[in-house]
């Protein structure tokens, strides 16, 4: 998902990058529980019937599942901010706040797209600023990444107007 607004006063734009997600939270939640309360049954089942060893697989089973299952929807909220003005960009990156931020000149910075190298890989946007590079809205698809392009051409082709003061009247 791509968010972008440009302040015309302030002469100043922002593109908040977030990736699509398929499921909240709340149906992550009842999925793993479910599927807990399903493994539960089975192994109270057998662990009566006297094969208790399958016990101690379902708690490692379902703690991994657990794990990954937040691991995956942790990264689905990760958050990319750009913030471009006249001098500045800043980048940041994180799920519920920044974690990281990076700070460069705008001067110095550029935007590459590199091409996809086979039809099944995606095309990477990497922001680049003197020694520094950064892939920007990794987690975008094509289609998205194409829509982000434009939507910083357009940004930096505003930023890049010359002020013009108004004319006076006579």
């Amino acid at each position: 998902m791509i968010n972008a607004e440009f302040d015309e006063n302030a002469s100043r734009g922002q593109i908040v990058l977030k990736p699509n997600r398929s499921w909240t939270w709340r149906a992550n939640t009842y999925l793993v529980g479910s599927l807990m309360v399903i493994s539960g049954v089975v192994a109270g089942v057998f662990t009566v019937n006297g094969m208790w060893l399958i016990l101690p697989f379902t708690v490692l089973e379902m703690s991994v599942l657990t794990a990954c299952l937040y691991y995956c929807v942790r990264r689905t909220h990760t958050t990319e901010v750009l913030t471009l003005s006249k001098s500045t960009l800043v980048f940041e990156r994180g799920v519920n706040k920044p974690t990281q931020r990076f700070d460069f000149d705008r001067y110095f910075s550029r935007f590459f797209v590199e091409a996809a190298t086979h039809p099944w890989y995606k095309k990477r946007i990497n922001l680049r600023c003197r020694e520094q590079q950064f892939e920007v809205g990794s987690f975008l698809s094509n289609e998205e990444k194409d829509h982000l392009i434009s939507q910083l051409r357009q940004m930096i082709r505003q930023l890049d107007e010359p002020w013009q003061a108004p004319v006076p009247a006579d």
